[in-house]
């Protein structure tokens, strides 16, 4: 006589199915997670020379900031580019690159205004410089600039076209000096 198959068969055979599929994943998760530094870790030839490259341009950009030089300043942002100006500057984005060159121009004016000296018309020194690059020959820049009144965060999107890094976004606020964080 010819057994039956049980009822609970197909229900065992499936709850096995996906005990293997949950076993597998598991597996890629850990084997991801432990390989994944390691992708990382090793940084191509071209990524050690795009930061050596994005570290050149944001001093030329500084540099140009420090001597209130506006065409050695405006040639550093991308066409279509946009910035977010901190106070007290109006809080709108400003777009496209010659929108940008009039703002600076008045920024600029400001503050040549009120030099003692010039140029250079004061010293930037980004501290905590970052950089991310980005697939696509992107990348974003972060730092922070200090004087004794506030501390200036500045946070760049660059992109590399023909084989120049320029700003398609910058994006700019200031805060108080406060006392030190407990970082």
């Amino acid at each position: 006589m010819a057994r039956k198959p049980e009822q609970g068969c197909p229900f065992q055979i499936s709850f096995l199915a996906q005990m293997i599929n949950k076993n597998c994943i598991v597996t890629a998760i850990a084997f991801l997670t432990v390989s994944s530094p390691f992708a990382f870790a090793i940084e191509p030839e071209n990524q050690s020379a795009d930061r050596t490259a994005i570290e050149a341009f944001t001093r030329k950009f500084l540099r140009a900031f420090e001597d209130l030089d506006i065409q050695q300043f405006v040639v550093c942002f991308a066409d279509d580019a946009s910035v977010f100006f901190p106070v007290p500057e109006p809080p709108e984005r400003v777009n496209g690159k010659h929108a940008i060159q009039q703002r600076f121009e008045r920024v600029f004016a400001s503050i040549r205004s009120t030099a003692k000296s010039g140029p250079p018309f004061h010293h930037l020194t980004p501290e905590e410089l970052s950089i991310q690059l980005m697939p696509g020959q992107t990348a974003v820049v972060s730092f922070h600039l200090r004087n004794q009144e506030r501390i200036a965060r500045r946070t760049l999107v660059l992109v590399n076209t023909n084989g120049q890094w320029l700003i398609l976004h910058l994006h700019a606020s200031n805060v108080p000096v406060a006392a030190k964080s407990d970082r």
